[in-house]
Parts: structure tokens; sequence; C-alpha cells
């Protein structure tokens, strides 16, 4: 899996819209978020999980929290990443649930979670679709194929795409500040089983299975063959009138590795 670009729009500390071209950064293989406490860093890694996952990377941080305090009340909280995976280039744009001052009288309403997923038209690996289908804007539609506008249907279809559940990613993509101890500490099995589906080793454990079959069955062969001479040495005993210090000797020979 590699990000593309990640925009954003009144989340955690941003009240604007910002966006991060992974595409630019990438260029130099390596480069650091850095910045003081509260600066945002840990909010940019919650707006991706929350983009792919519909939850923030840290399991003790609600998503009602990914809406800016210092955002305007008519500027909506939207997440918008585009992402590759060997099965194509993905866009994902979500609007997290939050509570809203009313348009129209006193109080608050709920501003229901939305998703929508696209898969981009002839967006290969090494092209990037046009600037301004970058913008998070509700009428910028990207050049692509809507896959799913429901919540309940976009996460399963996700998780299939990028072959990670919601904690697998957490633990091995992103791993929040902290959550790192934890992933060593985890059960040895579960780190294994982990990992195995991370860098698809299950090829050589089925490589394993096969080769101990061969193995097992090889030695049946060998087995067989074994008790086929023996057998056949003893009827040649027999039918040569061989005494029995030479039949035995036979039959030690033919028992012989």
């Amino acid at each position: 899996m590699y990000l593309r670009s990640l925009t954003i729009q009144a989340i955690g500390p941003f009240a604007g819209r910002y966006t991060v071209d992974f595409e630019a950064l990438g260029a130099s293989g390596l480069f650091l978020l850095e910045g003081p406490t509260g600066a945002g860093k840990s909010t940019l890694i919650d707006a991706i999980v929350f983009a792919l996952y519909g939850k923030v990377a840290s399991a003790a941080t609600s998503e009602d929290r990914l809406r800016s305090g210092f955002a305007a009340d008519d500027v909506e909280s939207v997440v918008d990443l585009m992402f590759e995976t060997g099965a194509g280039v993905y866009r994902v744009r979500r609007t997290p649930a939050y509570d809203r001052a009313k348009r129209r009288g006193t109080g608050t309403a709920r501003q229901q979670a939305t998703v929508k997923l696209w898969r981009l038209a002839g967006a290969a690996p090494d092209v990037l679709p046009e600037a301004d289908t970058l913008a998070v804007g509700v009428d910028a539609e990207p050049d692509g194929e809507i896959v799913s506008t429901r919540l309940d249907e976009a996460g399963p279809e996700l998780q299939r795409i990028i072959g990670l559940d919601r904690a697998q990613f957490v633990q091995t993509i992103v791993l929040p500040q902290g959550e790192f101890a934890s992933f060593l500490r985890a059960d040895p099995e579960h780190r294994r089983s982990l990992l195995q589906k991370i860098f698809a080793t299950d090829i050589y454990e089925r490589l394993q299975y096969r080769l101990d079959d061969l193995r097992r069955e090889a030695q049946r062969s060998v087995t067989q063959a074994q008790l086929a001479v023996t057998s056949a040495a003893a009827h040649f005993a027999g039918a040569a009138g061989l005494d029995s210090e030479r039949a035995d000797a036979l039959r030690a020979a033919a028992d012989a590795d």
C-alpha cells in the first residue's frame, strides 16, 4: 500500500483545508513529521486511519474529537485520502459524525458520518490525477468509478483492498505513540500471525507443509520397498534351499539401509 495524498478540512487543530502530498515527500525516500505537542502530528495519523477504517488510530480517542474546535460552523469536517495498492489507485472521502449549530434557531444538530469510495480511472502507479481533483469540496468528483457510498459497505471493501483490518493496520503500519511496546509484548502467536499476513509469508508455510508431505510419502515408499526386498530374499532363500546361516545373512543384507 502506498499513500499518495491526504487532504483535511476542519479536523483537529486544522481549521482550514490542508493537503499533504506524499508523492512529493516520498521523493526523498524518507521524511519526518516534526512539531511541538499539539501541532497536529497525531491528527494526521488519525485522519489516515479514519479515512480507511472510519475510526481513529488510538482506541482511547473518540471520532467526535476529529471535528476542529477552531472551524466555523458552516465549514464541514472532511478527510480525503488517495492511496494505491496492487489492485489500483483509490480515493476515499469521509466526514465524521459531530454536533453542529442548527442552521435555523438555537441548539445543535447531529451531522451524520458519510463516506465515498472511488477507484480512479486510468490512474497508473506513476500518474497522479489532475490537481483540481484533490479538492475536498462536495462537488469535486474525481474521474473514476464509485465503489461505495455506504458506511456498512465501504468499510469491508476497504479492508479487502488493503488486506488488513484496522487493528492490524494500527499495530504495524502507523503504530500510534506508546503502542509499539504493546505490540512487542503481544502473544508470540499473535505477532507471528500478524506479520505472516503483512509479509504474505503463508506461501512458505504452505511450502513447508508440502515438503513435509513429500518426505512422508518418500519414507512410506522406502519402507514398502524394504519390505518387498526382505520378502523377496526370504522367498529366494527358501527356493534355493539355503541353510539357516546363509538365509539369515541374505535377510540381513536385504534389511540393510
